[in-house]
């Protein structure tokens, strides 16, 4: 059954989290996943911020146009635009591969102290790719309900947190979660590999990006790409602009976003 937009934003405000059921088909899914595994194997490295143990791979979209595909994806970023708006930045879409036997990851907050926003529009919401099935057995994401209400970014020091769940979902799914919740990384105790993409879409253009696409995203690539695609990675303006203007000193300055 199609989620609708209404029911995932009623979710997100309640929960902090949403899942997007079957949002592309598992054939669609799968192909994703065999070329994730290739780009592992070329340039995959070691992930272990935050306490996580996995293997991640930078900048998804650049490694096909099939992954570029899921950076507009209708379904998704509408629940994305209706809770932040259409002035936002993909701060990054990084996939992540959790291998059997890594463990939990400590639950943690995506969004620090000083921009955390009780009330109001958040300032990201995660999109994450289900390109594997998740399972608890696989390591789904643990995420603790409503804890994009607390104020500080990770759980207080000798408390328990013993009540979160792992939401999960059949290949192609999608879970969209406000970046305040806390969540981490569940331990993989099957056999198989983990595979998801992670979107980190951010409020208003000024954001500074995590992955800067424009070290990966080619010309070839950039003609291909949507308006949108192109708006929402800041490349309207062509593959060669340096697009994060904190990193570069020469940036070209458009009024947009002084």
């Amino acid at each position: 059954m199609t989620m609708t937009t209404e029911q995932a934003v009623f979710e997100l405000d309640l929960y902090g989290f949403t899942v997007l059921p079957s949002v592309i088909p598992e054939s669609d899914a799968a192909e994703l996943v065999r070329i994730l595994d290739e780009a592992d194997e070329r340039i995959g490295i070691e992930y272990v911020y935050d306490n996580a143990f996995a293997r991640s791979v930078p900048c998804a979209p650049a490694l096909d146009d099939r992954f570029m595909a899921l950076v507009d994806n209708p379904q998704a970023l509408a629940v994305v635009e209706r809770v932040l708006g259409p002035e936002i930045v993909l701060g990054s879409m990084n996939a992540r591969i959790i291998r059997p036997g890594d463990p939990d990851q400590p639950f943690h907050s995506d969004i620090p102290h000083v921009h955390r926003r009780i009330t109001g529009t958040p300032v990201m919401l995660q999109v994450v790719w289900m390109l594997d099935g998740f399972t608890v057995e696989k390591g789904a994401t643990r995420i603790v309900p409503g804890s994009h209400r607390h104020p500080e970014s990770y759980p207080p020091e000798g408390l328990d947190i013993p009540h979160w769940i792992q939401p999960t979902g059949p290949a192609g799914s999608v879970m969209v979660f406000n970046g305040q919740c806390w969540h981490g990384g569940g331990a993989n105790c099957s056999q198989e590999r983990r595979r998801a993409v992670f979107g980190h879409y951010r409020l208003d253009a000024w954001m500074r990006f995590q992955t800067d696409p424009a070290q990966y995203i080619d010309e070839a690539q950039w003609q291909r790409m949507t308006d949108r695609q192109r708006e929402l990675l800041r490349m309207t303006y062509g593959q060669g602009q340096k697009n994060a203007a904190d990193y570069y000193p020469d940036q070209m300055r458009d009024k947009r976003y002084d």
